[in-house]
């Protein structure tokens, strides 16, 4: 009998399981892939799925939802779920105050996530381990000094992360401190100390967001499917699974399969370019009311750069870059209705490679944005999971 739809790649998962075994594990030696998360890895459910009563509608944040409410969607009831069973589980105020730093957080959460591991009444998920593990681990970049892209006039600090348009970011920040024309800047142009100083103290804090599920997609296409890009750069993890192995022979020319394995796989590692966005630029889940201009890689992009351009672009070179980088006044002409750019195309390949099953598990990781950042869950993550709940009635 052939496998069921969304139950083929398992195996492959399996493998990547027995490949990473020392991803799992958390330094002091003890071993994090315990029954129960070898059983959520196989692809036993986590999370209940709440019948769908009613809907909110697409365009209502997570956030805004109580955390009782009796009527969420499906989509929603995940979000509650899973951040309730990660950092909701969490005291983040007393472990992470305003003092403390990103790096000290992210290992004080593991800690007290290791000792609560063990509680079978609410265990941890496995994955939500290796996350806070990977973001307190020197070297995976999380922390590094680049997301934070400073400049002198306007005077900015901009919380950058991966798959938010960095390149483009880095080339805003190149052109307003040294002229830079726009390219493909390797390294971060950032001010000197002595640059820093010069610096008036109203500075402002600036960061763009993404939803979640189209920035792993956009993730994933540019660092999985682009076969150059995926065998330079090693950023497909774990690579002895998904790097061209044999291990993914039978699905490659399946992309909804090979896509849902990724999904099920690549917590095995966290990769910079797939943690949540919260855990960016010190912890953005802890102080993104602080920042000054919060904006939003969708399809109302090209306007939230307009208004960051009114904002802080008087008497400045900001609108001319951000003219030169994104090409503003052409693509709000060309995109009045839908500003759906290059920057931004991600969202069209949804249903090329989401299923009910990836989706549901991609909700699950990225609840703390959702929560704690105030996005909204896009309408096609409900349309989704409504079509699977239907199906399931019909059957």
């Amino acid at each position: 009998m052939a496998p069921a739809p969304g139950q083929r790649h398992q195996g492959i998962i399996l493998a990547a399981a027995f490949v990473s075994v020392a991803y799992v594990s958390y330094s002091s030696g003890r071993l994090m892939a315990s029954s129960r998360a070898h059983e959520e890895l196989m692809g036993a459910p986590t999370l209940s799925t709440a019948e769908h009563t009613g809907r909110l509608g697409a365009s209502s944040r997570a956030s805004d939802v109580p955390m009782d409410a009796p009527t969420l969607s499906t989509a929603e009831e995940i979000v509650r779920q899973s951040y309730q069973q990660t950092f909701g589980g969490l005291p983040i105020d007393r472990i992470c105050g305003p003092d403390v730093g990103g790096m000290d957080c992210s290992k004080a959460l593991l800690s007290d996530a290791m000792q609560l591991s063990g509680n079978e009444a609410s265990p941890m998920p496995w994955w939500f381990i290796t996350l806070l593990r990977d973001w307190g681990t020197k070297g995976v970049g999380v922390h590094a000094l680049w997301h934070n892209l400073t400049t002198l006039e306007p005077p900015v600090d901009f919380c950058t992360i991966e798959k938010v348009a960095t390149t483009q970011w880095r080339n805003v920040q190149c052109f307003l401190n040294e002229g830079k024309k726009p390219s493909l800047q390797p390294r971060p142009c950032h001010l000197n100390a002595k640059m820093l100083q010069r610096r008036s103290y109203n500075v402002s804090r600036v960061v763009m967001l993404r939803d979640p599920l189209e920035r792993l997609l956009s993730g994933y296409i540019n660092k999985c499917v682009h076969k150059l890009r995926r065998r330079m750069e090693g950023h497909c993890a774990p690579n002895e699974v998904f790097n061209g192995t044999s291990l993914t022979e039978k699905i490659r020319d399946d992309p909804k399969q090979l896509f849902a394995a990724y999904v099920d796989g690549f917590p095995l590692k966290w990769n910079i370019h797939f943690f949540p966005m919260s855990v960016f630029c010190g912890g953005l889940f802890r102080h993104i009311d602080s920042y000054d201009f919060v904006g939003r890689m969708d399809n109302n992009f090209y306007q939230d750069l307009a208004k960051l351009s009114d904002k802080l672009g008087n008497g400045n070179k900001l609108p001319v870059a951000l003219e030169k980088v994104f090409h503003l006044s052409d693509e709000l002409a060309v995109h009045k209705d839908s500003n759906v750019g290059k920057e931004t195309q991600a969202a069209s390949h949804v249903k090329e490679y989401f299923t009910a099953a990836s989706v549901r598990r991609a909700l699950a990781y990225y609840a703390v944005d959702y929560v704690r950042l105030g996005l909204t869950i896009p309408s096609w993550v409900h349309e989704m999971l409504a079509e699977e709940n239907l199906q399931a009635t019909d059957s």
